[in-house]
């Protein structure tokens, strides 16, 4: 039985859709759902351009312009950017008629998948579900997807949504 699903969202229209797979899942089986965004300290390379009008007005532009990472962020605007994120969450949660059981959580640290498999253990969730970011090949290669790097090492069921 799935008691506790933790998803994984940046704000994005795929990492939402798996928030909504999530909570099709959590409504069949009755589960607590744990929304996880983790903000990367001074890189918004995740962050999408999907309606940011809770991030101030030059960081939308410096992420529009794809200037992100020449741009130096204070705690402050970081702080911002994952606060949008949940935003966007709770947004979509809303437009799907709300949930009983869902809390909201901003964790920032520098690696992503680390940190969604150690709240996944600390919350004792029963699977993780994230979206799939799609990265080329040679970046794959290289440095894998958070996704990929969740499935490799998580100690209980993940699904990854497309």
């Amino acid at each position: 039985m799935l008691n506790k699903i933790l998803v994984s969202v940046d704000g994005s229209p795929l990492s939402l859709r798996a928030l909504e797979f999530a909570m099709e899942m959590g409504k069949a089986n009755g589960s607590e759902i744990i929304v996880l965004h983790v903000t990367v300290p001074l890189d918004l390379s995740r962050l999408h351009s999907y309606e940011m009008d809770a991030i101030d007005e030059s960081i939308q532009e410096a992420i529009l312009k794809n200037e992100f990472d020449k741009k130096e962020l204070s705690a402050s605007e970081q702080r911002k950017a994952g606060e949008w994120a949940l935003a966007m969450s709770e947004k979509k949660v809303a437009a799907l008629g709300g949930y009983d059981k869902i809390s909201y959580k901003e964790v920032i640290h520098d690696e992503p998948a680390k940190t969604i498999i150690r709240e996944a253990g600390v919350n004792r969730v029963d699977a993780i579900v994230i979206g799939y970011s799609g990265l080329g090949v040679l970046s794959k290669a290289i440095i894998g997807s958070v996704s990929s790097k969740v499935v490799a090492n998580a100690t209980c069921p993940v699904v990854i949504v497309r």
